[in-house]
């Protein structure tokens, strides 16, 4: 298979076999990957939990409509947002620890993120939150499946409730639910509309 086939095989799946486990070290290795996806002045805003523990599976299961997926994966990735790390010191500072900059281009670096925020400051609000942390979530769907994994995004949870049950900080905002684990259906076959249809070319 191909790379573009390999693409347009995903599938979200939503029976998974309940027996399989997931290593954590497989896990840490598949977000260093996922992580690789672009964000807003590489703020990299996600934050990421993962629940393999059967019983709390069970319990986010009833937080999720009862929807089976969820207490039959292997691990369930609840995927949130932090806006302050849109914090334009905190910016400066990855690019400095990472050698992006030197510092004598910290004063330019910083007028020209608070530019872009001045200019877009929804991006660094909750829509760039949504925005940033979807491109990561496309990337780790993608990834699983290069690891062997299939997953389901999901927004149809309480996520209220769920923040309570793990002791999550008020801070963090959720975005998706995504359970993961080996896949023993198909999933259903991709309907979507010609690119003819949406596109526009000037």
């Amino acid at each position: 298979m191909n790379f573009l086939e390999k693409l347009d095989a995903r599938r979200s799946i939503r029976h998974f076999d309940r027996a399989y486990t997931i290593s954590d070290e497989n896990i840490i290795e598949i977000l260093n990957h996922a992580a690789n996806a672009p964000s807003s002045n590489n703020a990299q805003p996600w934050k990421v939990v993962v629940i393999k523990n059967k019983k709390l599976l069970v319990e986010l299961q009833k937080l999720s409509f009862n929807q089976e997926q969820v207490g039959q994966a292997s691990a369930v990735f609840l995927i949130l947002g932090d806006k302050r790390d849109y914090d334009t010191n905190r910016l400066i500072q990855s690019s400095i620890k990472y050698n992006l900059i030197q510092e004598s281009e910290i004063n330019n670096k910083k007028q020209r993120i608070n530019t872009y925020y001045s200019l877009h400051p929804e991006d660094k609000e909750s829509v760039g939150l949504r925005f940033d942390v979807g491109l990561f979530s496309m990337n780790l769907m993608h990834v699983l499946r290069a690891f062997g994994y299939d997953s389901v995004p999901m927004r149809g949870v309480n996520f209220a409730e769920i923040l309570k049950v793990l002791k999550l900080p008020e801070e963090w905002e959720p975005i998706l639910l995504l359970p993961v684990g080996k896949a023993v259906t198909t999933g259903h076959s991709h309907k979507r509309e010609s690119a003819e249809k949406f596109t526009t070319i000037i």
